[in-house]
């Protein structure tokens, strides 16, 4: 059928039907660069030409005089939480990053990690990558979030170079850590989620509450009083954990005070803040950073459960090691007696011999 049919209407007019089911169109075919050269087209016609675009700054990095990175949705979290970030690469080129440098230093701004912006610019594709970025014609920072982020940059750089930083990675978790410190708020989401799952473990667990706001003007202080008490009670791990929140309710784990009481903790300890697309400083000195209060427990749960599945392991293989120890044993007597008595025959030949 080639989709045409012929036929008079009612006012002896002539139908045409078009329309073939079996008719497809054939892509057209061209090259990479054809291929960006109709993406830049259609960019163009949908008004893509200039974009505000407002997210998380990550990975910033300086090559000569070209400044990337990424810009990541300001609420996202990453894969360990609910859903996955959308990110957008971003080149900021000599000529507007000097403009743009400029102006945050007037405004006491700065380009780092964490910070949230504003970046305007325009989409543009990159043909030898094969990829999508914006070039940023200006970047404005988020005052709020700048000043967190230099005080967070400073606050690391003091750490380091008092050699904190990496005290807590230096501190091993016993193989079978069953004596919990807890510090969360007391009935918060973090505690229950904690309690719940170690309970429904079957594993025998010495819990040690020490209740604690997670946020506001008493936070860091009663925290790091909770780890003082926690660190001379004979813990394997303390955990601190908290449920979600405003990026705003968080300072308490960028406090100084309760950063350095967690690299000085003479036993590892692990924080559970649960708001993955934040990483703070306390996340950084931490033993270990888990995602979620839940993500803690269960990496505690398997831990004992690897340490006890590798001790029966063990108790096996020693078992099949005396077994064919004694076996060897066995076989080699057996030798031995064979060899005397074939020796004791012989003496009895040659004396009957004689």
């Amino acid at each position: 059928m080639d989709g045409r049919f012929d036929d008079a209407d009612d006012d002896g007019g002539e139908v045409i039907w078009l329309f073939d089911a079996d008719a497809h169109t054939e892509p057209a075919v061209c090259t990479p660069s054809g291929l960006f050269e109709r993406l830049d087209r259609v960019v163009g016609e949908h008004g893509l030409a200039l974009v505000s675009v407002r997210g998380a700054v990550r990975g910033v990095r300086r090559r000569g005089q070209i400044c990337t990175f990424e810009l990541a949705d300001p609420a996202a979290t990453d894969a360990t939480g609910e859903r996955a970030p959308a990110l957008v690469r971003v080149v900021v080129f000599p000529q507007r990053l000097r403009v743009i440098d400029a102006a945050l230093a007037r405004s006491g701004g700065a380009l780092v990690d964490g910070v949230e912006v504003t970046v305007t610019g325009a989409v543009r594709f990159d043909p030898p990558f094969g990829g999508v970025r914006l070039v940023a014609a200006d970047v404005d920072v988020d005052r709020v979030e700048a000043t967190f982020a230099l005080d967070r940059t400073r606050l690391l750089a003091k750490l380091a170079a008092e050699g904190l930083l990496s005290r807590q990675a230096a501190l091993v978790v016993p193989g079978r850590p069953l004596r919990i410190g807890l510090i969360t708020a007391a009935g918060s989401a973090g505690d229950t989620d904690v309690s719940t799952l170690l309970e429904e473990s079957g594993i025998e667990w010495q819990l040690l509450r020490q209740p604690a706001p997670m946020a506001g003007p008493h936070a860091a202080g009663a925290v790091v009083a909770a780890i003082e008490r926690l660190s001379g009670a004979g813990v394997d791990v303390i955990v601190i954990a908290r449920g979600g929140g405003g990026r705003t309710e968080l300072g308490c784990w960028d406090d100084r005070s309760v950063v350095r009481s967690i690299a000085l903790a003479p036993v590892p300890v692990w924080t559970a803040i649960g708001h993955a697309a934040d990483v703070t400083v306390a996340d950084q000195v931490a033993n270990r950073s888990c995602a979620t209060p839940s993500a803690a427990a269960a990496l505690l749960i398997e831990r004992v459960r690897d340490f006890e599945r590798h001790r029966r392991e063990r108790v096996v293989f020693a078992e099949h090691r005396q077994r064919v120890a004694l076996e060897r044993a066995r076989a080699s007597r057996a030798r031995v007696v064979a060899i005397v008595a074939v020796l004791a025959a012989l003496v009895v030949v040659v004396l009957a011999l004689r």
